[in-house]
C-alpha cells in the first residue's frame, strides 16, 4: 500500500501548534477550494521546501492572510 503525503508520519504536535495548522488548513481550504487532505499535503510540501515545520509554515500563512484581509 503506498502512503498518500496526507498519512505521512510527522511528529506529535503540541495543541497548540495543531491549532495553527488546523488554521492554516481552513484557510486553504477555503481559498483554493481545496478538500482537507489537499490543504493539509501543501501544507507538508511548503514546509519540506522552506525546510521549517508545521506549524512555522502555518504562522506565516495566517500572518499574510490576516495583513492582506485587513
Amino acid at each position: 500500500m503506498q502512503a498518500t503525503p496526507f498519512s505521512k508520519p510527522h511528529p506529535i504536535l503540541s495543541m497548540e501548534d495543531q491549532k495553527l495548522v488546523d488554521s492554516a488548513k481552513d484557510i486553504l481550504m477555503h481559498q483554493r477550494d481545496l478538500s482537507e487532505e489537499q490543504a493539509y499535503s501543501l501544507l507538508s510540501e511548503m514546509a519540506d521546501k522552506r525546510k521549517t515545520g508545521m506549524a512555522d509554515i502555518s504562522l506565516q500563512l495566517i500572518n499574510i492572510t490576516k495583513r492582506l484581509t485587513v
